[in-house]
């Protein structure tokens, strides 16, 4: 790649990508499905545009917020506890199943986010029978998909949790090929690498939980998991989709329309999505108010009553931050602002420090509360923030549209067997108290595998 931007440079803007989307998966874990898959996917679309340091991406930034995040959440529907249960096996045909529809999976979840994004900023705008048709493509392709494997085949990849994930993988070959054929370079790009980073991103973190165990101190492994998938699937994106210069978007009703949705869906619509589907307020006031008696107050319904009052103040501030944006987006600001995405993430860190009674838990030897390490990240964001220059260095196109498939599965195929060569190292007794196994069914109790 004869990029002008330098490795460093790169890799920099990356990693602010990598933290503001890893501390939005992380945090997604608390709330799951749908709703909670928007915000990494929001904070995909507002980091990446920030990082371009493009005056054209200020225009575009609530776009591509309001694409990541409508086009991840709907990875919410899957179904994947167990996939994590088979890679936490200690049998090599168990976990190297696991990590393989972990891939699979978690690149069609942040592969369909990552597309969006990236036809959004075609040099040549999608009409409206083209959207018909990528849509029909993928509905298409993904069904078949599900027919065949699920029906017809009779395969099941995750027994008895939903198939759904099978017509996601077919969905996102059927997007790939549209992709292609239909001369999408930008999309394509998006795509492919939105595919390989979230699939490594998923199948790494989870080797990272798994490997945590061996470490001399306690750690939520599904923490460190969701945010290791996050971190690694917005660095590979950001990394292969910098240098493109990128057009303001087109002057018609459509894009000044969907820019102020999307600034009042991302810090407005998001943290209030989390409140009405996320929190059900008589059963969490009972909850806040045992744990009130625990932590040693005596008026507990007015202490959950408290937390409610908290989680309400961050939708506020949300709705506050929404207003500025507009205002600040409007009055046509020349320099790219962090604004956005540094709001959006400390809004939905205080709803979820809020919400699990973080602030009142007391730290504890040998313990590394994740908690502690999402603020780690968002602090590190405001300083890149404040001291790391984003100067709008681009490619020519014949640069920036390269796609090396045959290179990028290559290296996608080594980091992968790197995966199952630790699992061997660092899958073992602990792993397998939460562990699955299917072929056969197994437990390391019962001695060496195979036992027959």
């Amino acid at each position: 790649m004869n990029s002008n931007l330098s490795l460093w440079d790169r890799s920099i803007r990356s990693v602010f990508v990598a933290l503001a989307v890893g501390l939005g998966w992380g945090i997604r874990g608390d709330f799951g499905h749908v709703v909670g898959a928007m915000y990494p996917g929001a904070a995909l679309g507002l980091a990446f545009a920030f990082v371009t340091g493009q005056k054209s991406m200020i225009k575009w930034m609530p776009i591509l917020g309001l694409a990541g995040g409508l086009g991840i959440s709907v990875g919410g529907m899957m179904s994947y506890g167990i996939l994590h249960g088979y890679a936490k096996s200690d049998t090599l045909v168990n976990y190297s199943y696991g990590f393989f529809t972990l891939f699979l999976q978690g690149g069609a979840w942040g592969g369909f986010g990552c597309a969006l994004i990236a036809l959004a900023l075609e040099r040549k705008t999608m009409r409206f029978p083209e959207w018909v048709s990528v849509t029909a493509t993928v509905f298409a392709c993904g069904w078949a998909t599900y027919q065949v494997v699920v029906n017809l085949l009779g395969f099941h990849i995750n027994p008895p949790r939903s198939d759904l994930s099978i017509g996601f993988t077919g969905g996102m070959i059927g997007l790939l090929v549209w992709l292609r054929k239909n001369d999408k370079p930008c999309g394509f790009k998006g795509a492919f690498f939105g595919y390989l980073g979230f699939g490594l991103g998923m199948a790494g973190g989870r080797f990272l939980g798994n490997a945590f165990h061996s470490f001399p101190f306690s750690i939520n492994n599904w923490n460190v998991m969701e945010t290791s998938c996050g971190f690694i699937g917005g660095l590979v994106f950001t990394f292969a989709m910098l240098g493109r210069k990128f057009v303001d978007p087109p002057k018609d009703d459509w894009h000044p329309l969907f820019a102020n949705l999307g600034i009042l869906y991302v810090l407005a619509g998001i943290p209030m999505l989390h409140r009405l589907n996320r929190i059900d307020p008589g059963r969490k006031l009972e909850e806040w108010a045992a744990a009130a008696s625990r932590f040693g107050f005596e008026e507990t319904d007015k202490f959950a009553q408290g937390v409610l009052d908290g989680i309400h103040f961050s939708c506020l501030l949300g709705f506050m931050g929404a207003v500025v944006w507009f205002l600040q987006y409007h009055r046509k600001s020349e320099k790219p602002s962090a604004f956005p995405i540094l709001l959006f993430s400390l809004v939905m860190i205080l709803f979820q420090n809020t919400n699990a009674l973080y602030f009142l838990y007391e730290s504890r030897e040998n313990y590394v509360n994740m908690h502690n390490v999402f603020w780690l990240l968002w602090g590190l964001m405001v300083l890149y923030a404040l001291f790391i220059p984003r100067q709008p260095i681009t490619d020519p196109d014949s640069v920036a549209d390269q796609v090396d498939i045959r290179n990028a599965l290559s290296w996608a195929f080594v980091v992968f067997c790197f995966i199952l060569i630790g699992a061997g190292f660092s899958n073992g007794e602990e792993t397998m108290q939460s562990a699955n196994t299917r072929f056969p069914l197994w437990s390391w109790r019962d001695g060496p595998f195979p036992r027959g």
